[in-house]
């Protein structure tokens, strides 16, 4: 069995006579200090739902950092970012029962990881878009955090002409997250209230006769932050909607 490096993290280890499953997180490479204070701190008041955050999670969990995978070459990948990726997958391999990731751009490592270990592995809702594509006619909605880096990833998709993108990071408050995820600022600029009204605010527009989310039939949230909004989603719209992180709770339940 292979062995969690320095500064990876396990959270809770399940007994293994009530063969409770384990969840595998990889994490993006921060780089910096937030990470460490936030996690040691009692933020889980204030803070957007974070795929790493054992309280939020029915089974126990296990996480290790993707070295060299930060936000921006994630996206490419760089050769660094791919083999940081598979590299934390095969720590977590035959240490968990299903491995995912924290930040749905992950899926631009896929043909470098998957096959690769025992464990299953899925790590962006961006692999629901077959499915999402073959249960419906109609387009198929992705919420995401900048299309402008996720469209070159989908560009030869079979399905392309059929996508419609939404990007969030435009957001006041979900912009304002990304420079104080800790809510350390005082006035903080941004709230989850906030988030969350902004987020509807934007699905309405969407989902207008002249809206990007026009007649669509699934939705599919690439970002990870927004599962925890899905409220915000139901208030604008009943349609079928997709992601990683509801479709791992129920395959481990």
């Amino acid at each position: 069995m292979s062995e969690l490096k320095q500064g990876d993290s396990v959270v809770r280890e399940a007994d293994s006579r009530e063969k409770r499953p384990v969840l595998g997180v990889i994490k993006l490479d921060s780089g910096d200090e937030m990470k460490q204070s936030c996690e040691s701190g009692d933020e889980g008041s204030v803070m957007p739902f974070m795929v790493d955050d054992p309280a939020l999670w029915p089974v126990p969990l296990s996480k290790t950092i993707a070295q060299g995978a930060d936000a921006a070459s994630n996206k490419i990948p760089t050769p660094a970012a791919a083999n940081g990726i598979l590299e934390a997958a095969k720590r977590l391999d035959g240490r968990t029962d299903l491995i995912i990731g924290n930040c749905g751009y992950m899926w631009a490592s896929r043909e470098h990881l998957y096959g690769q270990t025992s464990t299953p592995v899925l790590t962006s809702a961006l692999e629901f878009l077959d499915l999402a594509l073959r249960m419906t006619k109609s387009p198929v909605g992705i919420i995401t955090w900048d299309a402008k880096p996720l469209v070159p990833l989908l560009e030869n998709h079979p399905g392309f002409d059929r996508l419609r993108f939404l990007s969030i990071s435009s957001l006041p408050d979900w912009a304002n997250w990304v420079f104080d995820r800790c809510a350390d600022e005082n006035p903080c600029r941004w709230s989850k209230d906030g988030m969350a009204r902004q987020l509807t605010e934007c699905l309405v527009e969407a989902f207008d006769k002249d809206g990007a989310f026009n007649n669509i039939g699934v939705l599919v949230l690439e970002c990870t932050l927004v599962p925890d909004f899905r409220k915000s989603i139901r208030e604008v719209t009943s349609i079928p909607v997709l992601d990683l992180l509801h479709f791992a709770k129920t395959a481990l339940a």
